[in-house]
């Protein structure tokens, strides 16, 4: 089974990007490798809306090229949602184009989930390992 591995500090740092989008979704890029996060970097839901999240190309486009310069890959998308943290139709749809793990906080529910689209056109969840910074 795929993992990815955060720090608490990193999990909390997620919840507060989300909590602070509301009543919108939330959206950040995680830099990392071997699915360890190195850091997160928030983005603006340019949607401005409860229901979905965009991203403005130049914004995508300077995480990617931030995440080259360091050494490190986009290892996940996080978003949050206002219901329970599992993928939505759209969501599947630009996880089946971007695959990475795509990370979801419920907002109503105070709980982050990771998924995954397999190559069998599957969403499967993956595990979340919480780990010390220094791990």
């Amino acid at each position: 089974m795929k993992t990815i591995y955060l720090t608490a500090a990193q999990i909390r740092q997620l919840a507060t990007i989300a909590k602070e989008a509301l009543p919108n979704e939330s959206c950040a890029f995680l830099l990392g490798d071997n699915g360890k996060v190195v850091k997160i970097l928030p983005m603006r839901n340019i949607d401005e809306s409860p229901v979905t999240f965009s991203i403005e190309p130049t914004e995508l486009l300077n995480a990617y090229n931030l995440a080259e310069s360091e050494g490190m890959q986009v290892i996940a998308i996080f978003h949050s949602h206002p219901a329970k943290p599992s993928p939505s139709s759209t969501d599947i749809k630009f996880m089946e184009i971007n695959p990475v793990i795509w990370l979801i906080y419920s907002t109503t529910e105070s709980q982050l989930k990771a998924f995954v689209y397999d190559e069998d056109d599957i969403v499967e969840e993956i595990a979340i390992a919480i780990v010390s910074p220094k791990g």
